[in-house]
């Protein structure tokens, strides 16, 4: 009995110990932002991005996103795109049918995300930020909402 007892910690040890570590993916504070990301500015489309803690080997991303909406008028979301590390990834979420997206006045709304990155997680993210933009329209024209997101441990 003790025997197997060994074994089965010793099993439980090295699966821990030989685990990937992980890292936390966040949305950076901009400097000119008083108010902290992801707060709505009156007229304006604001993004929030949650954060994340994967695997540094992990190869997706999907993100908790919000959107609010505080102009007076609606908005349509057409597309959520990733940039990083100069390659633009396209957003593969899991339900197609989410966009495009309508976000009445004064109201916020979830965004279904998904990257399929080309490397790890600790790669896109780690040594430089990338940016997360939210394409929408608004009274006819295309407008892009911005959020820089980082990587560290």
């Amino acid at each position: 009995m003790r025997q197997t007892i060994t074994v089965l910690l010793a099993a439980v040890l090295s699966l821990i110990l030989g685990c990937d570590p992980g890292m936390t993916i966040r949305q950076a504070v901009e400097r000119q932002s008083v108010r902290g990301p992801g707060v709505p500015i009156p007229g304006s489309a604001t993004i929030r991005v949650a954060i994340s803690r994967q695997f540094i080997g992990a190869t997706w991303y999907a993100p908790g996103v919000t959107i609010t909406n505080s102009f007076d008028s609606p908005i349509t979301v057409s597309a959520v795109e990733l940039v990083a590390q100069r390659i633009t990834y396209a957003n593969k979420p899991r339900r197609p049918e989410a966009y495009p997206l309508i976000v009445a006045a004064g109201q916020t709304q979830t965004l279904y995300v998904w990257f399929d990155l080309r490397d790890d997680v600790q790669k896109t993210f780690y040594l430089r930020s990338a940016e997360l933009r939210v394409h929408y329209q608004k009274d006819g024209r295309e407008e892009i909402a911005h959020a820089r997101i980082m990587g560290g441990p």
